[in-house]
């Protein structure tokens, strides 16, 4: 009996550790004003940041405190696909959540001359003016029903009107072709795989059967980012076709110069859990003909 318990604990604490991870990645917790822990951090307070973050947060618990109980209370096979469904149900809908993440406005007349030189992409764009991963960036918000690109203030005020197409052109990619569907898809693939191996090897909670599961979270995170970084390659790629190769070079280029993070550093156990690939990594795919970039 207090093995089994055991096993609950921790098999409880690893589902809760991956929502909030999840929040942590989808929120602005890490941007607390002047003592931020994250590089190039805004002056949002703390209040304001959970504030904002609260249906990330809501979420995150949420689904914490559902899969407890099933656990609990539930059949091993019942609650095995209870928690899957869960975890992906976060997964899947957290990113939409990130539109109440950003503090957007409309462009300002000089703003919207710059964006006037550019061409079309087919979605809104308006201007994010509390960047938590630094002064120059883009992002996908909104969607699926609103696609919004958001532009930093800074950015709209650095860069040229060949370099803001490029990065638009980017973000609406990941809007245009449903990349955070894709990364659900593949974090509920994963997880769906190892529920039906699970609850086909085991009928009880037992040692292995936990760590089991706890290998499937950690192995849907990895997939997950790896997922996320094949796509950002997509978006470079597409948004090089829209524009040119060196629009997107320089760019890049650019965000590597501003950047205060040495990625050189970071180590490769820790790119892992990327979102992003490194800049430099990035370039030199560009560095290939464009009709060759297929991801």
């Amino acid at each position: 009996m207090a093995t089994l318990a055991l096993l609950m604990a921790v098999l409880v604490f690893t589902i809760f550790a991956a929502a909030v991870h999840q929040w942590v990645v989808s929120s602005q917790l890490l941007e607390l004003g002047e003592a931020s822990w994250f590089p190039q951090g805004g002056d949002i307070s703390a209040v304001a940041a959970t504030t904002r973050s609260w249906l990330a947060i809501i979420v995150s618990l949420a689904a914490w405190f559902i899969a407890t109980v099933l656990i609990l209370l539930a059949p091993f096979r019942l609650w095995i696909w209870g928690v899957v469904v869960l975890l992906a149900l976060t997964v899947a809908i957290s990113p939409v959540f990130a539109v109440y993440h950003y503090t957007t406005r409309v462009p300002m007349a000089v703003e919207a001359e710059s964006l006037d030189q550019i061409p079309e992409f087919g979605c809104e764009v308006l201007v994010v003016t509390n960047s938590r991963d630094g002064p120059i960036n883009g992002y996908a918000i909104g969607g699926p029903f609103r696609d919004v690109v958001g532009v930093s203030e800074f950015a709209l005020s650095e860069l040229l009107p060949d370099q803001i197409a490029a990065l638009v052109a980017h973000e609406a990619t990941h809007h245009h072709e449903r990349h955070v569907l894709i990364r659900g898809g593949a974090s509920l693939a994963v997880l769906g795989v190892s529920a039906a191996i699970l609850t086909t090897l085991f009928e009880t909670l037992v040692p292995l059967s936990m760590l089991g599961l706890v290998m499937a979270i950690l192995l849907e995170r990895i997939v997950s980012y790896w997922v996320m970084r094949r796509l950002e390659y997509r978006a470079d790629t597409i948004a090089a076709r829209r524009t040119s190769v060196e629009a997107v070079r320089t760019l890049l280029a650019t965000l590597e110069e501003t950047t205060t993070v040495d990625q050189t550093q970071v180590s490769q156990l820790l790119r892992l859990f990327s979102t992003h690939p490194t800049y430099a990594d990035r370039l030199e795919r560009l560095a290939a003909p464009t009709d060759s970039l297929i991801q």
